[in-house]
């Protein structure tokens, strides 16, 4: 699996582990409160017992602590430990993420020819642009595509690149 997948992957768990333990909170509170109007309208009934909003701890918690600490705290530990417990899972599948990196290489999908590769793409040809050497051949590039040679000032690129005539060695060489 990539590890762009995997990315997602762990995005969508973790918040699904944090809703799910919010939403226990506020289930496991409400039941310890005996699902009391004053609790409000639930959200909708799942065979006789009301299921409330997740975020519905916290709200119940703000305007009702002083009548029972100790339940929205029970409410809340709950919540919190999905917190825990999705950091623990994030961590984890990123270690999984980390792991699926190591297909990857420091550059990309770039990596050097083979020697078949290079006769396949004709850069052993006796005319063109040398740009090095493989063994004792000289690699050559005679496409129409462009050339760039690049090395640091005063190194000779242009006495190297320069041409006598069409399909001859250059002045200059060195490898």
């Amino acid at each position: 699996m990539s590890g762009t997948k995997i990315f997602w992957g762990q995005i969508t768990v973790v918040f699904l582990i944090v809703l799910i333990f919010i939403w226990s909170g506020t289930q496991w509170t409400a039941w310890r409160l005996g699902f009391q109007p004053q609790l409000g309208p639930a959200w909708f009934d799942l065979y006789g017992i009301p299921v409330y909003y997740p975020p519905a701890l916290f709200w119940w918690w703000y305007f009702c602590d002083a009548y029972a600490p100790r339940i929205f705290m029970e409410g809340g530990i709950i919540a919190a430990s999905g917190g825990f417990l999705a950091i623990a899972i994030a961590i984890l599948m990123s270690v999984w993420r980390a792991r699926e990196a190591e297909d990857v290489e420091t550059y990309g999908a770039a990596r050097w020819a083979k020697p078949d590769e290079v006769r396949e793409a004709g850069l052993l040809s006796s005319d063109g642009v040398v740009l090095g050497k493989l063994g004792e051949d000289y690699l050559r590039h005679n496409g129409p595509e462009h050339v760039l040679c690049f090395a640091p000032t005063h190194s000779g690129k242009g006495v190297i690149l320069v041409w006598t005539c069409p399909g001859s060695f250059p002045v200059r060489f060195s490898c």
